[in-house]
């Protein structure tokens, strides 16, 4: 079954190697996933920014972690993803975020800690560094939102700078989003992204005891919220894309899971890096939808693509 996902993945990843170099950034939680006892670095910002990273795009991400082991440790680790770490405050009071995963069929199951480092992300002399820079897209989710700190730093990142494309992964963890929240978010992109399950959380929050069908939902948050592309994942089935009131299913693929964590983000990178070369949301899901699918087929939220991955994708990796 691999062996044929990687002769589709080929099929569909001819990347462009003349482009100009892309660039992207992420806001929100860097943590440990505690996976069945064994550490693993993630969170969905950083996931999604470590994928970009790998097919060549310059990636940027705005965090925070504890000045402890577990943070020291991570920043290495960033590092050696090739995202730059610049814009990653380190905190002397509070923790590096940890989240304690249990995986039941392959689906995680979470504990997140809470008062944590990425909780208290401050603006400070962002804007000045932000200042000097342009990105294609910028990427931001809910869980880093929970606490007013970095909720207020994040709107004033988005306020205060452009940004070609700014894309919401929506990523409802427990105890970890509001109605506020959500309202908020849908106000800041132009392009949001979410799995089915959320379709039916998002309806019940803002709207109550009203149902919708997946097509009546983008519709609705389309119009009310002025957003032009609302991605819905359905693991193996794929997923739904809605752009200017065109709703199209993109099928998806069986696979042998290993663990789901972090296969969402990778179909977010792969996603966005598509789209940004052509604009082809439906070339740009079908890409995706094998990229999460080989991700879901690995261990751990950022595998590290092997050659033979990277031959697949044709990805030119950039040289500073």
């Amino acid at each position: 079954m691999r062996g044929k996902l990687n002769s589709e993945i080929r099929i569909l990843g001819s990347i462009n190697s003349g482009i100009k170099t892309m660039k992207a950034l992420a806001f929100g939680e860097i943590l440990w996933d505690i996976i069945e006892g064994k550490p693993h670095l993630g969170g969905a910002p950083l996931n999604f920014i470590a994928h970009m990273a790998q097919y060549g795009v310059k990636p940027y991400i705005i965090s925070r972690v504890g000045s402890d082991e577990y943070g020291e440790i991570a920043l290495v680790q960033i590092a050696s993803y090739g995202v730059d770490t610049s814009l990653i405050q380190q905190d002397e009071m509070h923790e590096t975020g940890s989240v304690d995963v249990t995986l039941i069929n392959g689906q995680p199951d979470y504990i997140i800690k809470k008062e944590v480092a990425y909780d208290f992300i401050e603006f400070n002399d962002l804007g000045s560094r932000l200042d000097c820079m342009e990105f294609d897209v910028f990427y931001f989710g809910s869980l880093a939102q929970r606490s007013p700190v970095s909720a207020d730093t994040l709107k004033t990142v988005l306020s205060t700078h452009k940004f070609k494309h700014v894309f919401y992964d929506v990523n409802l963890r427990k105890e970890g989003y509001s109605k506020m929240i959500i309202m908020s978010s849908l106000r800041l992109c132009d392009i949001l992204k979410l799995n089915i399950q959320e379709v039916s959380e998002i309806s019940e929050v803002l709207f109550e005891d009203l149902f919708f069908s997946l097509r009546q939902f983008c519709d609705i948050i389309s119009e009310v919220y002025s957003i032009k592309i609302i991605i819905i994942t359905a693991a193996e089935r794929g997923c739904y894309v809605f752009e200017e009131n065109n709703f199209v299913h993109v099928p998806g693929h069986k696979i042998d899971l290993q663990d789901a964590v972090g296969a969402g983000d990778a179909f977010s990178a792969s996603f966005m890096y598509e789209y940004l070369k052509h604009g082809n949301v439906i070339e740009a899901a079908t890409k995706a939808n094998k990229i999460g699918a080989y991700v879901a087929s690995q261990i751990g939220p950022i595998p590290q693509y092997t050659s033979e991955v990277l031959e697949i994708l044709d990805v030119k990796m950039r040289v500073d």
